[in-house]
């Protein structure tokens, strides 16, 4: 196995390489590949954010259309929220300290940022915010956060993954995880002079042997050496690890990875090929170009592909921390101080070999139900019928009454679930679902499900949910949960309905 505590070879190799003021010569070499690192984020997720989600295969080979300026992006924005809590503490950061910071400062509830923030608000503690009541736990939302990490702890490969796997640990686990870790890693690494091949290397001895992220990059090796072509690589990760969630990390990353090995380090090849691989494209293309930027440098990304986002950073308004820098240039020279203080502080925390999460019992929020007039609890929105022991082939009924919050203003229930359905409201028919597509309980963009307004204007506060499930084999599970219009998981009563 590599050993990534002992990277130093590639700063031995520079030293001897260059005949210079080794200081001098390693803070404007350091300084470049930081620029070229959030520039290549910059510029892949401005590239990929018109394809995002699409499941077709753009074919583009420049922006299109060339934007204005550069998208606003969780890609990069939530790492602003990082930089701002190292700025403020300017020590050795908590695990609890970053859960009060996500708190606080990001108000974005897609997916598992949503499930986090939910369980966050409600006291649960770091770590289990990314478990329970979680569908999206392997999610890209954390891989996508690495390089503030990378470029902070630039060359302390063991401290960048250690950060890398706290802060993934807020809204995710397991893959959706190992996948930041696996991220920070390889960029730490580049960043101290570790060639591309190298990096990955150390970012594969990070992973876990029994993570699918591991299972699939080496894969994808052997796929490779066999004979380099990447037909044959996107073609592998569709037909052993597709998923019909996006924002998968595993599918995701397989996509980010293959454009790395057939890209040559060549920044536009490799950005390209990671964006025509489709579904979450701005972020495999925004982490492809940031890997590429750190390998190059600034200098070395062709203009015409820097001109478009012209140094800018586009923040979204789900960003509440202060004091955000501007340009590219402000968060480079920002990071660059950061990473001159801690390359001070003694005894920072590391991930000591294979990365290990910690484990957490998870609780149940007691949601009742009854199911073919059965009583039935649920630990969360899942309702796992497959494991009820029920009879095949048959009708389900599900019935429970739904109690809202008094200050809440606007709510929306979402049903989703493999078999197809019919949902009533107080008796009155709500919702069809005609179709067996798999669910994905996201509401602003659900799969195999639907989303019901619930007529709070009437000053109604409870409401009795009917759901049929006509016969499906095997039984599905069910997801039932509520949420505002900025998909916030309202807190809500499921209780069983008085015969």
């Amino acid at each position: 196995m590599y050993n990534y505590n002992q990277c130093n070879c590639c700063t031995i190799q520079l030293r001897s390489t260059f005949n210079c003021n080794w200081e001098g010569f390693l803070m404007i070499d350091l300084r470049d590949r930081v620029l070229g690192c959030f520039i290549g984020k910059n510029v892949g997720g401005t590239l990929g954010m018109p394809f995002e989600g699409s499941v077709l295969r753009p074919g583009i080979n420049f922006y299109t259309p060339v934007p204005e300026h550069p998208a606003a992006n969780d890609d990069l924005d939530l790492q602003l929220v990082w930089l701002r809590l190292l700025e403020r503490e300017h020590e050795v950061i908590t695990f609890e300290k970053m859960a009060q910071a996500f708190l606080k400062d990001i108000d974005c509830h897609w997916d598992e940022y949503g499930a986090a923030l939910r369980n966050l608000a409600d006291g649960v503690v770091p770590g289990l915010s990314g478990i329970h009541n979680n569908y999206f736990t392997c999610g890209l939302g954390g891989a996508i956060r690495s390089e503030i990490w990378a470029t902070v702890f630039a060359g302390k490969i063991p401290t960048a993954a250690y950060y890398a796997m706290l802060d993934s640990s807020i809204d995710h686990t397991g893959d959706g995880v190992y996948g930041e870790v696996f991220n920070a890693a390889v960029e730490s690494a580049i960043l101290s002079g570790a060639d591309l091949s190298e990096a990955l290397k150390i970012g594969k001895a990070i992973l876990p042997a029994d993570s699918q992220l591991k299972r699939l990059y080496d894969d994808l090796d052997v796929q490779w050496a066999k004979n380099g072509d990447f037909e044959a690589l996107y073609n592998l990760v569709m037909q052993k690890y597709k998923s019909h969630n996006f924002t998968d990390v595993v599918m995701n990353g397989g996509f980010t990875y293959s454009a790395l090995l057939a890209g040559n380090g060549d920044f536009e090849k490799t950005v390209l090929l990671a964006v025509n691989c489709a579904h979450d494209a701005d972020c495999t293309a925004a982490t492809a170009g940031a890997i590429i930027g750190s390998l190059i440098g600034a200098r070395a990304i062709p203009a015409r592909w820097k001109d478009a986002v012209n140094d800018r950073i586009t923040v979204g308004s789900y960003i509440k921390a202060d004091n955000l820098p501007q340009s590219v240039t402000e968060l480079v020279d920002r990071v660059l101080v950061l990473q001159k203080h801690f390359s001070n502080v003694p005894d920072l925390p590391e991930i000591n070999g294979v990365c290990q999460l910690q484990k957490y019992e998870d609780f149940s929020e007691n949601r009742h139900f009854a199911v073919n007039n059965k009583s039935f609890t649920a630990a969360d929105m899942r309702l796992p019928l497959s494991k009820l022991n029920l009879p095949q082939g048959r009708e389900l009924h599900i019935t429970t009454r739904i109690t809202l919050p008094e200050n809440v203003q606007q709510a929306n229930l979402l049903v989703a679930t493999r078999g197809m359905f019919v949902a009533k409201i107080d008796g009155a028919m709500a919702a069809l679902k005609g179709d067996q597509s798999l669910p994905l309980p996201a509401p602003h963009r659900v799969l195999g499900g639907r989303i019901i307004p619930l007529p709070l204007y009437t000053g109604k506060r409870e409401f009795d949910l009917d759901i049929t499930i006509y016969p499906t084999v095997p039984i599905p599970d069910v997801y039932v949960n509520v949420y505002d219009w900025n998909n916030r998981h309202i807190k809500t009563e499921y209780k069983l309905i008085e015969q």
